[in-house]
């Protein structure tokens, strides 16, 4: 009798499954930029200029730090984690940002670099 293909694990069926999922999620959507600079520096123009120096206004405070530093200074996966958890820092604003939004500053960040 021919050896079946199928896992037969529930273990199996499970890794099975997460593979079809990662495969899924690498199609046509896969190809597009988590976060676009052009929606950061929108964000950045709306929510950060009473406090930060963006580069997006000529409105401009010094009470952060510029944008441009934090570009130069920190990393994505800093910033990303800071903007996640602004309140527990107890430096900012509880902004309640979506992950969509974290890699939009990400991508503003990263294009003042």
């Amino acid at each position: 009798m021919p050896r079946s293909s199928k896992p037969r694990t529930p273990r199996g069926r499970q890794a099975l499954a997460a593979l079809g999922l990662c495969a899924a999620l690498a199609g046509p959507a896969a190809a597009q930029p988590l976060g676009t600079a052009e929606r950061g520096g929108a964000l950045a123009e709306r929510w950060c200029t009473e406090c930060h120096a963006t580069g997006t206004s000529p409105r401009a405070s010094d009470a952060g730090p510029a944008f441009p530093t934090i570009a130069r200074t920190r990393s994505d996966d800093y910033v990303r984690g800071f903007l996640a958890n602004p309140h527990v820092r107890g430096q900012m604003p509880p902004f309640d940002l979506s992950t969509a939004q974290i890699e939009d500053l990400v991508a503003y960040l990263q294009s003042l670099r």
